[in-house]
């Protein structure tokens, strides 16, 4: 059955596991979709971008809450049609697929009133909003002006919102850009709408390895497993991005089914990868950050495949008794990041493996898969200020890209603010 699915807070890799089932497909527009699954809680201020996503769903349509734990919130006021399920999700929704499909199940209403998103109606000489070839809406939707083009010329720039449920970018990113043809002239990106929604309805979130890891001591072995599964859960969702499903599903497969020493199968998974040339065309040069930029960042795997040694397990003596050194690349461009973090896979489950019952000493301040992460923050609030400059001049395919090469989490770093905050407030 076609699913468009919007992982809410905790519930990135649940979500992410649903692909594995063969009775679903996990569609990249709501346009192929039936069914709308909305997983865990939904901040307020995506509220109003969920409700128009729904309504860009066709006939038959039906949205299905997954809760995972999570508090109903106040978005689902307006989703009043809406069925709750706990478990067994693929049988559910292959039962609901079928009632809409026979007509057992009325599709769902509209939840936005039907009103023009710009006014335009009588406005210009034939009324249809415009003046010209260009100005204006007309019928509502906004024309391309006029700008300065990077080879001196006057083209058509076009604005365009992308996000916050964009499939290829991380859960409440929101670009708004401006784009000659398919080039990016402007690029601003939008507050982390996950930072007020950080402490409440964020249990889940808040029971992982390496946010635990601030407050208390953590199993090296679980922490390197840990780190190694979200390597390959990035490698899983960057191979789609790049139209390799098959390979993604593949290697997601191996993510979850993976144990610490299991270092050879993510060895072959990279001799393959480094076969695919495809992958090497799409990614080679692209997304290059110098060193300089990402110095005092803690932007982990990003910086390290910079060829900065950024890494705060360079700093515990357990993990030096395990000879741990940092791993880098040279190139700084999206390729080096692939590697980097296929590198660290293999790193992690090698460590895994030898670390007995070594245990964390809690510091406030613990490397995660993505970087330094710590109670002001993640490396995704970090990261976030470059991508504007970083963009900017891109072919819209490099852009897209490069950002799945960064693996921002913007839940991440506003999960660590929000359990700094709760424990505040405790004391």
């Amino acid at each position: 059955m076609p699913v468009f699915a919007v992982a809410g807070s905790g519930t990135r890799e649940q979500v992410q596991d649903l692909r594995l089932d063969v009775h679903m497909q996990l569609v990249d527009t709501p346009r192929a979709a039936t069914i709308l699954l909305v997983a865990g809680a939904i901040p307020e201020e995506l509220a109003e971008a969920l409700a128009r996503l729904h309504d860009s769903i066709p006939h038959p349509r039906c949205t299905v809450w997954w809760p995972l734990g999570a508090p109903s919130g106040a978005w689902l006021g307006s989703f009043p049609h809406h069925v709750a399920i706990e478990d067994q999700v693929p049988g559910r929704l292959t039962a609901i697929q079928r009632e809409l499909l026979s007509g057992q199940r009325p599709s769902e209403p509209p939840i936005l009133p039907d009103v023009d998103a710009a006014p335009w109606r009588g406005v210009g000489p034939f009324g249809q909003g415009g003046t010209g070839m260009t100005g204006g809406t007309p019928y509502g939707r906004p024309m391309a002006e006029l700008g300065p083009d990077r080879d001196g010329l006057r083209l058509d720039v076009l604005p365009l919102t992308v996000g916050p449920f964009f499939p290829r970018f991380p859960a409440g990113l929101v670009l708004d850009a401006k784009l000659a043809g398919d080039i990016l002239v402007e690029v601003a990106v939008r507050d982390n709408p996950f930072v007020t929604n950080s402490v409440r309805g964020n249990d889940r979130a808040g029971r992982g390895p390496f946010l635990r890891a601030l407050t208390e001591p953590v199993s090296l072995a679980e922490l390197e497993l840990a780190r190694a599964r979200a390597h390959l859960r990035w490698v899983a969702d960057a191979l789609a991005a790049c139209e390799l499903a098959a390979l993604g599903l593949r290697v997601l497969r191996l993510a979850t089914a993976i144990m610490p020493g299991d270092s050879e199968p993510v060895e072959s998974l990279a001799r393959v990868l480094g076969w695919t040339q495809a992958l090497g065309w799409s990614t080679r040069g692209v997304g290059r950050i110098e060193a300089a930029a990402l110095e005092g960042l803690g932007a982990g795997p990003v910086a390290r495949a910079s060829g900065l040694p950024d890494d705060l397990r360079a700093q515990d003596q357990a993990y030096r008794d395990l000879g741990f050194e940092p791993i880098v690349q040279a190139e700084g461009d999206a390729a080096a990041r692939w590697r980097q973090r296929l590198a660290e896979a293999t790193q992690s489950l090698e460590l895994a493996g030898r670390a007995g019952d070594r245990r964390t000493i809690p510091t406030g301040s613990i490397e995660s898969p993505r970087g330094l992460l710590e109670p002001a923050g993640g490396p995704a609030a970090r990261l976030l200020p470059l991508i504007p400059g970083l963009l900017e001049g891109m072919e819209w395919g490099d852009a897209v890209t490069t950002l799945v090469s960064l693996d921002l989490d913007l839940e991440e770093a506003s999960a660590a603010a929000g359990q700094a905050h709760g424990e505040a407030v405790a004391s």
